[in-house]
């Protein structure tokens, strides 16, 4: 993937990200280029070499296709749950440090239908709102909609199988 300045790329943990800078640094005399990212929420600034980006997890916005492709996650049937709580928290919290915007969707669409049947816990509230927001806030940037919008999408798909009718800004 090419980077230039300005450019908005999606880091797997912190979500969209705007290319900050590009830059030439010399460590143990070898000239490696460095990609310098600013995340979109907390406006957090991270920091890689070019070469290992893709390697760790940046990646292009999605594209229709994949918007698509999330919903059909979104609407399908809901995994088995492990019935110790250590091990299910264990479980999602390994689906939401994936990075996978398709893991992390299953895992919103999971624990917000165990949520609606059965409130879930406060550290598996936590792991909610944190996936949650990730996949609202890639798909309110591939949708070209407010975060709110793209919330009553996402609830509509998981609770009422209500797939939404959208096209991409050009």
């Amino acid at each position: 993937m090419q980077f230039t300045k300005g450019k908005v790329v999606i880091h797997p943990h912190h979500g969209p990200s705007t290319v900050k800078k590009i830059a030439t640094r010399t460590i143990r005399g070898e000239r490696t280029k460095y990609l310098t990212l600013l995340t979109h929420e907390g406006e957090i600034s991270v920091s890689m070499p070019t070469d290992r980006a893709e390697e760790l997890g940046i990646r292009r916005v999605m594209d229709l296709a994949g918007v698509r492709e999330i919903f059909d996650v979104l609407m399908d049937e809901s995994g088995t749950h492990n019935r110790i709580w250590s091990r299910r928290y264990k479980d999602y919290t390994q689906r939401l440090n994936s990075g996978d915007v398709a893991t992390i969707a299953g895992l919103v669409r999971d624990l917000t239908r165990r949520n609606e049947e059965r409130r879930i816990s406060y550290g598996e509230m936590g792991v909610l709102r944190e996936a949650h927001a990730l996949l609202t806030a890639e798909l309110a940037l591939s949708l070209d909609r407010t975060a709110e919008q793209v919330e009553q999408m996402v609830e509509s798909a998981v609770l009422n199988d209500v797939a939404p009718k959208f096209a991409l800004a050009s």
